[in-house]
């Protein structure tokens, strides 16, 4: 038998705050075990991230809540608004959206939540979530959409805007109604 062992099993016959010394002791060794299973997170409010792709197109993402695990080079951000610019263009696409999952590493994102945004064209969307590929520069949803521009109204059960090309397509059973 461990002179450990010896020692806390004597305290056992002592008083009452003996038995307390030893859960103590036992907390202190079993709260660091459980702490290193736990994920590292960092909590900061009023967060402004900024990604750039080949020192062209920039990414600024603005949550009045942001969790971060660093671990995994991933950020949970609530009540979000995000700006994607392009160095050439200008301004490519804008959005709100009530939380969104960001990737650190390629600064892809996925919005959900009442979605809503505008292209550099005035087009003027919305949909239940929608992903953005930093890289590839495309946006895009595979969620039922509505889309508006100075001509017409648009539903169908997706889309993807080619953020470099500016071209936005509908996908799926797209209907069309013309503005008067």
């Amino acid at each position: 038998m461990s002179p450990l062992w010896h020692q806390l099993h004597s305290m056992r016959r002592g008083p009452r705050s003996s038995w307390a010394v030893v859960a103590f002791l036992s907390l202190l060794l079993v709260v660091p075990a459980l702490s290193a299973e736990r994920e590292t997170e960092l909590r900061a409010t009023g967060m402004t991230f900024v990604g750039s792709r080949d020192d062209r197109s920039e990414l600024v993402l603005n949550s009045e809540i942001a969790i971060f695990f660093p671990d995994r080079d991933f950020a949970d951000l609530e009540v979000v608004r995000a700006v994607v610019t392009d160095e050439e263009d200008g301004e490519s696409f804008r959005m709100t959206c009530e939380r969104a999952e960001l990737n650190l590493a390629t600064n892809d994102f996925r919005a959900e939540g009442q979605v809503r945004g505008i292209t550099a064209d005035g087009q003027k969307y919305s949909a239940p979530w929608v992903e953005y590929e930093h890289e590839s520069g495309l946006l895009h949803s595979s969620a039922p959409i509505q889309m508006t521009d100075e001509t017409s109204s648009f539903r169908a059960d997706g889309f993807r805007y080619h953020v470099n090309e500016r071209t936005f397509q509908m996908l799926g059973n797209v209907s069309v109604e013309q503005n008067q």
